[in-house]
């Protein structure tokens, strides 16, 4: 039951609970009918034995001690009925046949109710004396067990129809009750990073709602302040850190130019230059990448082919990938055009296709996909043979400065910031990026972009 919705689990709890109030009550009410079935037949009993001694004292000249006589006068009471007459303190004069040898005088006191096994059915006896006379008159129970037998399945029979209705009933109520919580749900699944100035403003009557809002909202009011700290450092740093860096690149070029310094030195000023350029474009990135989360002017969305500027970026990768005699294979399908802005594409491409070249086997391979899926999207697939990410480590590779045991096993250079990139460009274009492992085994990257004849609104994630 965990695995159910909640709406399913109060359904289904609610089920539960009227179930064992419908047991209990049931219980009860059966009880209840019992004892006033038996109470019924109690005082019809005594209302027959009255009648009985007043038929009795209207004829006072009947021969008691002849049977058939008597069973004519009082056949009324032996309609599914036990009778045994006695004057007191001597034999029997009438017997029902069921009796034969049964003394129902016997061992119970007057003026009481008793039961008796005749002939495999249960009978209610009463025994009561008057003017000289003992009488023990009973009714056959099978009745009163049929009544309680009809009722019984009258009540199994509705129960399937009322769990049903609680089921239902539950399920509606706990819809109702949930909406806010459903309202709540999908505002925050809205919510972007770029987004957390906004609160949530949803007419909530219940207190603990209330309080679960405010609580919310103040969350967000830190997170937002945090988030704005965090960019305003990485921006603040990577722009002081452009300058001096920008220095140390002229100084080594212009190092590099002079024609009196030897060939260590001269060595020295090449590490020492592909380190600030190393720096330098670490400092880009994440200055790009604070300007794409605080400001969404960046974007500028134009009409663009996709097909074409996949057949342009490959062109340069395999440049790249003839150095580990890579193959490249494209399959590229027309997909009509994509509005989005040309140079962020190109640069969430070639990170793509850089990462499938160094993340590969000598000799290997990647393959590029362009498919129109049914729900107007632009689908790239990249694969390659390299080797595949960790299980443990696949939900990590899109964030910051993250990087994986592939790559500093390796050695292979980089700061973790390249699949981050392209999942900012992504979000910003309201897309989809996803890293699977395919049923070759292959690593496989999908970029999922949105077309649209009315090129759509485009804003930072």
């Amino acid at each position: 039951m965990k695995s159910l919705p909640l709406r399913w689990r109060i359904a289904l709890w609610t089920a539960f609970l009227v179930a064992l109030a419908l047991l209990s009550s049931g219980l009860v009410t059966g009880l209840v009918l019992y004892r006033e079935l038996i109470e019924n037949t109690d005082r019809e009993l005594k209302s027959d034995s009255l009648e009985f001694f007043n038929l009795l004292a209207e004829n006072p000249n009947l021969s008691l001690t002849a049977q058939q006589g008597l069973s004519q006068n009082f056949e009324n009471f032996e309609e599914s009925s036990i009778l045994e007459f006695a004057p007191a303190e001597k034999a029997p004069l009438y017997k029902s046949l069921l009796l034969k040898d049964k003394d129902l005088f016997v061992g119970h006191p007057l003026e009481s109710f008793f039961y008796e096994k005749l002939n495999r059915s249960l009978y209610r006896i009463f025994y009561t004396q008057k003017n000289g006379y003992r009488l023990a008159l009973g009714k056959n129970m099978a009745s009163l067990y049929e009544i309680l037998l009809e009722a019984s399945h009258a009540y199994f029979l509705s129960a399937p129809f009322a769990l049903l209705l609680a089921t239902l009933g539950g399920w509606w109520i706990s819809r109702k009750a949930l909406l806010p919580i459903r309202q709540l749900a999908s505002i925050l699944e809205q919510l972007r990073a770029s987004a957390l100035h906004q609160r949530i403003s949803i007419p909530a009557q219940d207190p603990d709602l209330k309080r679960l809002l405010n609580i919310l909202n103040e969350m967000l009011a830190r997170l937002e302040e945090a988030f704005q700290r965090e960019i305003r450092l990485t921006a603040d740093a990577s722009h002081e850190l452009k300058t001096p860096l920008t220095i140390l690149k002229n100084e080594l070029e212009s190092a590099l130019q002079r024609s009196d310094i030897d060939l260590q030195t001269e060595k020295t000023f090449l590490n020492l230059y592909e380190q600030v350029q190393t720096l330098s474009s670490l400092t880009q990135t994440l200055l790009f990448l604070s300007n794409l989360d605080r400001d969404s002017s960046l974007l500028k969305p134009t009409e663009l082919s996709i097909g074409q500027v996949l057949i342009e970026i490959l062109e340069d990768a395999a440049i790249l990938a003839a150095e580990k005699e890579i193959t490249i294979e494209k399959d590229l399908a027309d997909v009509g055009p994509l509005y989005a802005d040309e140079d962020l594409i190109r640069r969430l491409l070639w990170n793509i296709f850089d990462n499938a070249i160094q993340y590969n086997i000598s000799k290997g391979f990647i393959e590029v996909k362009l498919r129109l899926t049914p729900t107007g999207h632009c689908l790239i697939q990249v694969s390659n043979s390299g080797p595949v990410v960790p299980a443990e480590e696949r939900k990590n590779i899109f964030e910051r400065f993250y990087r994986g045991q592939n790559a500093i096993g390796n050695g292979i250079a980089g700061h973790g910031l390249g699949l981050s990139l392209c999942r900012e460009i992504v979000s910003a274009h309201k897309g989809e990026i996803r890293y699977d492992v395919d049923e070759r085994g292959l690593n496989q990257v999908s970029l999922l972009l949105p077309l649209s004849s009315n090129p759509p609104r485009l804003k930072k994630p």
